[in-house]
């Protein structure tokens, strides 16, 4: 099948063209003009941006909820993403039961994700089960081809959670081995001592989510993490970075020259911490993730850091939790919701590229150079999948837009609110044109 993409304007994350695309089947074989045929297909991108599909660095699907014991919703969801531009997403891989982390990541591809993923998958190792084993694993998950690993600083007293020593022991290996390693950044000592806190004193609603996790708990731990990275000689890659504090370590520590790059979310970008505020405790309850969301400062300051490169990804950080494991927050001995008793997380890999392209390109705030780099190149790059993936995988659109109906998966309810300033009257699906799925979709 050879299809051709005629007339559209090409982004990539350092320029834009005009030029066409030829596909054979689901490869891009050329990119110029007056590309030779014959073609079985002919898409009219004039008017219309021809995007790079987007490499999701963080994606929860079928993975353990914070209770370190429960699965958030399955890879049968994964097509929310698609449908909001995504066409790889990077999943974590925790330890099956039973399992080491090199077996697991065979039995998750293999098994639990074989013909369920509408996009295509890569892999992030994420230990949770820390054995005699693990640190001897690193170098066999990376000749296998995952050259990253995530480990939770975060979560004491279940099992994803990993101690000081653990962590030194899986960084100077990685550093030996090559590979980055990915850090949750929050001070289990901290978090546990506000909770508790808060509770002795009768606070239980959801709006003491965020105030008990603060962004000083936040920032010690990506200090810690840094310089025990750089210590090992270890790249390091701080996930969903959610505040200025935060955001500040990684700054200074890039000044530096330390290996070191960072991620945000959509959720920090576009919602303050007062969606926990509402008065209905089950809809409160949903925007309860980690890091908690923060202030409006902490979002503009975001948006700066992703501009100015002190963060350098946006990654939806999905984990679509459905009301009904949202509602485990409703203590009955007691007849009150009990904050602590909430699965963290929030759906987001169908809206990761409408939020960032409505919030940010739409609203002066990003380049589309800036958008590609972080949704697309600079992902594929950080996960091993470039430039098979970033620069040369594409999504055709004007806007990014997607309707409640086609991205809020089974979780039944999205985070981020679907007013899309850019949206369009014409929509051009895959399902619509048979776009290969090298393509996304069309606005």
């Amino acid at each position: 099948m050879r299809t051709l993409v005629k007339n559209g304007t090409i982004v990539t994350a350092e320029s834009e063209y005009k030029a066409d695309i030829l596909i054979v089947d689901e490869k891009i074989t050329s990119i110029g003009t007056n590309l030779e045929g014959p073609f079985d297909r002919i898409l009219d991108a004039e008017g219309k941006y021809v995007l790079p599909g987007g490499v999701d660095n963080h994606a929860h699907f079928e993975a353990l909820n914070t209770d370190g014991i429960t699965t958030n919703e399955p890879y049968a969801t994964t097509w929310v993403a698609l449908q909001g531009g995504t066409t790889t997403i990077v999943d974590f891989c925790t330890n099956e039961p039973g399992m080491n982390l090199v077996d697991s990541v065979n039995y998750r591809l293999n098994v639990r994700a074989k013909g369920k993923v509408a996009p295509d998958i890569a892999i992030h190792a994420c230990c949770n089960d820390f054995t005699d084993e693990t640190v001897g694993e690193i170098k066999k998950l990376v000749e296998m081809g995952v050259p990253t690993m995530k480990l939770f600083l975060a979560y004491k007293g279940t099992s994803l959670y990993m101690d000081d020593s653990k962590l030194l022991a899986c960084l100077e290996e990685a550093g030996k081995q090559g590979m980055t390693m990915m850090v949750h950044a929050e001070n289990p000592d901290v978090l546990d001592k506000c909770r508790n806190d808060a509770a002795a004193t009768g606070h239980y609603e959801p709006k003491y989510h965020y105030m008990t996790r603060p962004p000083y708990g936040e920032a010690e731990a990506v200090s810690r993490a840094i310089r025990f990275a750089d210590a090992m000689h270890c790249p390091m890659c701080i996930v969903h970075v959610s505040c200025i504090e935060a955001g500040e370590e990684i700054r200074k520590a890039r000044a530096e020259g330390k290996a070191v790059i960072g991620e945000t979310c959509p959720h920090y970008l576009v919602l303050d911490k007062h969606k926990m505020d509402h008065p209905d405790w089950h809809i409160a309850a949903r925007w309860i993730c980690s890091p908690a969301l923060r202030d409006k400062e902490d979002q503009d300051y975001l948006w700066k850091a992703l501009n100015e490169d002190w963060l350098s990804i946006c990654g939806s950080d999905n984990s679509g939790i459905p009301q009904a494991q949202k509602n485990w927050g409703w203590d009955e001995e007691h007849q009150r919701c009990d904050f602590r008793m909430v699965p963290n997380g929030c759906p987001g890999a169908g809206d990761r590229m409408n939020a960032l392209w409505t919030y940010g390109v739409a609203a002066g705030r990003m380049t589309r150079q800036k958008f590609v780099d972080v949704c697309c190149t600079t992902p594929a790059k950080l996960n091993g999948i470039y430039p098979a993936r970033g620069p040369s995988r594409w999504a055709l659109t004007r806007t990014w837009c997607c309707s409640t109906r086609t991205t809020r998966g089974r979780s039944r309810w999205r985070p981020i609110p679907p007013a899309w300033s850019t949206m369009c009257s014409r929509v051009w699906s895959r399902s619509a044109v048979r776009i290969p799925s090298c393509c996304a979709a069309a606005w």
